[in-house]
């Protein structure tokens, strides 16, 4: 069953990611599925749902996205992917996401100069492979 659940979270993400890139856009309707499938993937794998770093994500991702510093896709995925994320892998999230959005820039920067710098960078596929890497590593 976690397979499965494992492997939807992989079909969303790459929808998520696609999006992302062609249209700069993450859909409410792609996180809410997202949603929907990690809740039962939670409770599982974990035992449980991880509400307080998602929150905390939510909240600081929202300041964040009041600075234009970062999109309100961008913060809504985050925050539910840190529903399926334990305390003691948080950091490791974070760094993957950090390290996949630094190759994203680099390679944005290297061969879409131009539409990097007119529409912006899809952190949408760093934070999706940041997350995929991390349960790579833990599942």
């Amino acid at each position: 069953m976690t397979l499965f659940l494992i492997v939807l979270v992989v079909l969303v993400l790459y929808w998520v990611s696609w999006t992302d890139i062609s249209a700069r856009i993450i859909s409410n309707k792609a996180v809410l599925i997202l949603f929907s499938v990690l809740l039962p993937f939670c409770w599982i794998y974990y035992g449980k749902v991880f509400f307080i770093p998602a929150i905390v994500t939510f909240v600081i991702g929202f300041l964040l996205f009041l600075l234009k510093v970062i999109g309100g896709g961008d913060v809504k995925l985050m925050a539910v992917l840190m529903l399926a994320v334990p305390h003691e892998q948080i950091t490791s999230f974070l760094f993957l996401t950090s390290f996949f959005g630094l190759l994203l820039v680099i390679f944005g920067l290297l061969f879409f100069r131009k539409a990097i710098k007119q529409l912006g960078l899809p952190y949408g596929v760093a934070i999706s492979l940041g997350f995929l890497a991390n349960l790579g590593l833990y599942y």
